[in-house]
């Protein structure tokens, strides 16, 4: 028997009378799913085909022009008498290199990794060839492939290659420090005069955070964006950045729930819960903004790393100098949230805070110079983006459970503060 539904109706007389109507068969669970995955199917199906058969398109539109024959060169290593360039080819056919020049010097006799000059789609080989070159010499490297195409890579400086070793990381480590954590630890030694300020100072500065971070996430995004282009195209690129950042923010939204979920938690223990649990929210919150920073910082480290491994001496310590200075204002970040909630900062927690603002700027240093490649370098500044946006969401929803409004001219004048700072000392990183 069909199911029927009740409503009613005005007879001319103004007394209803009711009017059944059948109801919609319920369909099964399995006839909704498939219709809900036919169209995606379908879409998959047609995708395919049309990639299949580009030239084919092409060819109809009456242009199919050929393969641009450009290899992406992703890293160039000086070895004793020799030069190899670790090379990709990021075209749908095949690559041939038929000659290698350095400067004005044809070299005909170079090897391919493999033993076969033709590098397939979407692989990586090694060129590599005998030359005796001159340390801290620039040199422009041309790998001419067999259609004509050039594909030009610029070395600053020649840098002999470095293995992995003790005193290599030992060095790093040192620059990463006084980088990252020791500017960090100082701007928390700032901490009990914040405590002092009104309710309303303490949301500005709490606004100072997010300006602060705000300018880091767009920073991140931009050198993510920059470093992408690198990339072959099959890898996604500006994909590659949306990624990272999209996996960043929810990884660091379900931190920030466990952390609440753990204060809520203490809280119920707690004798007096109202204070135990403000204070709780700001421990939570600073060590959000931390984790932020110091994701941030690992791009920091990278960027200085980098700079030593292609021989840019005089740039990584103008970086070194800069980002010491530009860091200081980071410690107010993490101290903000702390004073709002009227805590105290025991040495031990404040070193572990600074500790994870500020060490993954050793990681950075060691990676960028050693290992780093385009993208290991765009998910590092992808992330690092992500984490400062959603470390933002999450001081403006203490924010929002505070006293001042948004829209007061203290939080609205932190946040231009906390932007302009990081602007003023970020011109000294260069």
């Amino acid at each position: 028997m069909t199911p029927v539904s009740e409503s009613t109706a005005v007879l001319p007389s103004g007394d209803p009378e009711p009017i059944f109507e059948p109801e919609a068969p319920r369909r099964s669970r399995w006839v909704t799913f498939l219709l809900v995955a036919l169209p995606v199917l379908l879409m998959t199906v047609i995708t395919i085909a049309v990639a299949g058969q580009g030239d084919r398109i092409l060819e109809g539109f009456g242009h199919n022009p050929p393969p641009a024959d450009e290899l992406v060169v992703e890293r160039v290593q000086f070895q004793q008498g020799r030069i190899e360039l670790d090379v990709v080819n990021p075209q749908a056919d095949p690559i041939t290199p038929a000659m290698v020049t350095v400067d004005a010097a044809i070299i005909n006799d170079f090897e391919v990794e493999g033993g076969v000059r033709e590098i397939d789609a979407r692989e990586d080989r090694t060129i590599s060839f005998a030359y005796d070159w001159i340390e801290d010499d620039p040199y422009l490297i041309t790998i001419v492939s067999s259609s004509g195409v050039p594909t030009e890579v610029e070395v600053p400086a020649a840098v002999p290659a470095q293995a992995v070793s003790g005193g290599g990381l030992g060095w790093g480590a040192l620059i990463g420090i006084l980088v990252g954590f020791v500017p960090v630890a100082l701007g928390l030694f700032w901490l009990p005069a914040l405590r002092e300020l009104s309710e309303a100072a303490l949301a500005g500065f709490l606004a100072f955070t997010a300006g602060l971070l705000g300018f880091l996430a767009i920073d991140a995004a931009a050198e993510a964006l920059d470093t992408q282009t690198s990339l072959i195209p099959a890898v996604g690129g500006a994909g590659v950045v949306a990624m990272g950042i999209a996996v960043s923010m929810v990884a660091l939204a379900l931190v920030g729930r466990a952390l609440r979920a753990g204060a809520r938690a203490a809280k119920r223990r707690a004798v007096d819960g109202s204070s135990s649990s403000t204070a709780l929210a700001g421990g939570t919150l600073a060590l959000l903004v931390a984790i932020g920073i110091g994701l941030h910082n690992l791009g920091e480290g990278l960027a200085i790393g980098s700079s030593f491994a292609t021989g840019e001496a005089a740039l990584a310590i103008a970086l070194v100098i800069g980002f010491m200075v530009h860091n200081l204002t980071e410690g107010i970040g993490i101290a903000a949230p702390l004073a709002r909630a009227g805590r105290r900062l025991p040495p031990l927690h404040g070193l572990g805070l600074a500790a994870i603002a500020g060490l993954p700027a050793v990681l950075g240093i060691w990676a960028g110079r050693y290992v780093a490649g385009p993208l290991f370098t765009t998910l590092c500044f992808a992330i690092a983006a992500g984490a400062a946006l959603q470390v933002i969401v999450e001081i403006v929803r203490s924010l929002r459970s505070g006293s001042v409004s948004l829209g007061s001219t203290h939080v609205q004048g932190g946040f231009a503060a906390g932007v302009l700072v990081m602007w003023v000392t970020g011109i000294l990183a260069g």
